[in-house]
């Protein structure tokens, strides 16, 4: 009972170097358990201890403002960084504040007012940008804050959240072995739903996310994939974007992993609805329709483009891709089947015969069969004109 009363009582700027004992405590083998002492603590004594962490909070970062951290850094003659005992006292009240309000967030229960609470987590984590390089321990711990934050579904959850998501996804594009960062990345992925993607703010997780589309430890690994996924449907704009990335990237992907590129681009069409789905066939799969078709096939891309259909060929017959493929081939192959272009007649012959049959399974049986023979006729034709042609250019040599 004494050390709790003690403990609230130290949480002001006139006793802060007893606050920051308790804090040390609570991470030694001393019997102070900060854990227990806010879960017994009633409702009300709760709310006026978040209440004085403001205050303390608010009277250091007044004491000595973020403005001045750079400054509170010295070097001495050695360049040996000298920190300002202004500086180190502050950086500590941060780092316990910080402690005690994770703390608090496994102890909120329905009824309590926990707006203190919530303005030390953003003011927190608006000294993020502030923090010396040096700081890195704390940066660790005001980021398991806004993780804890988000996970709790607390009020306020967006903002800290999305300091979250970022943080996890910059460590998920630098570390080597990404794995566990990348399953962790996907369990914030809801985050998202609260980015104003046309905000001037969301430009720097934008490219961060768009660098997912060219990591070999994403596209491989499962929950990159669902990320990924998910991606497609995210924005209608951020489609354009995903796919204009990937086609940039596509002539340097090893063969192995532009099957995985296509096993995305296939569970992103089965996943999505509405204008998303409207949007990936359009832009994407009926893109890389065209481009099979009028690439030369001595494009780098032309085999990559080929490999991506073909990953869709391969599973006609399952979740609607029959009636998608007929869709989507027929304001093209049908037309380039007939080209004056002797090389457009060549792939797109190629591309009908890996695809056929393309038919609509919605059609009657009468209207099938009908289809496939026009397609079988049109195919013997197509062949026998470029035999004819083959014939032609070896007289002439």
């Amino acid at each position: 009972m004494y050390k709790r009363e003690a403990f609230l009582d130290s949480i002001c700027k006139d006793n802060v170097g007893e606050f920051l004992n308790f804090t040390k405590l609570h991470d030694t083998a001393e019997p102070f358990d900060l854990d227990e002492v806010l879960q017994e603590l009633p409702k009300g004594q709760r709310e006026a201890l978040w209440a004085r962490l403001v205050t303390l909070l608010c009277d250091q970062l007044a004491a000595f403002a973020p403005e001045h951290w750079d400054a509170g850094l010295k070097e001495d003659n050695d360049m040996e960084v000298e920190v300002s005992p202004d500086q180190t006292r502050t950086m500590s009240v941060l780092e316990g504040v910080t402690l005690v309000v994770t703390a608090s967030v496994d102890v909120i229960e329905d009824g309590d007012t926990y707006n203190s609470l919530l303005e030390c987590g953003n003011i927190l984590n608006g000294v993020l940008p502030y923090l010396p390089a040096s700081e890195m321990p704390l940066r660790l711990v005001i980021h398991g804050l806004c993780e804890a934050w988000w996970k709790k579904g607390l009020l306020g959850k967006e903002e800290l959240g999305r300091t979250a998501f970022l943080v996890c996804l910059e460590k998920t594009l630098i570390l080597k072995k990404p794995g566990a960062e990348i399953q962790r990345l996907w369990g914030f992925h809801e985050v998202l739903f609260t980015v104003d993607f046309a905000s001037e703010c969301s430009k720097e997780l934008i490219d961060l996310l768009l660098q997912c589309f060219l990591s070999v430890n994403h596209i491989k690994n499962e929950d990159g994939k669902r990320l990924m996924v998910f991606l497609f449907s995210w924005n209608i704009n951020f489609i354009r974007m995903i796919h204009g990335t990937i086609k940039n990237q596509l002539p340097y992907f090893a063969n192995i992993l532009t099957d995985h590129i296509a096993e995305i681009y296939c569970r992103a069409w089965k996943k999505a609805s509405g204008v998303s789905l409207e949007q990936i066939e359009s832009t994407c799969i009926q893109d890389f329709m065209q481009h099979a078709v009028l690439l030369h096939r001595t494009s780098p891309v032309h085999a990559k483009v080929r490999q991506i259909l073909s990953y869709f060929h391969k599973r006609k017959g399952r979740h609607g891709l029959d009636e998608m493929l007929y869709r989507l081939y027929k304001p093209i192959l049908w037309r380039a089947l007939s080209a004056a272009n002797s090389e457009v007649r060549a792939n797109a012959t190629l591309l009908f015969t890996e695809a056929f049959p393309i038919h609509n399974p919605n059609q009657s049986s009468e209207k099938m069969d009908e289809t496939i023979q026009k397609q079988l006729d049109t195919l013997v034709v197509s062949q026998c004109i470029m035999t004819l042609n083959f014939q032609v250019i070896v007289l002439c040599l």
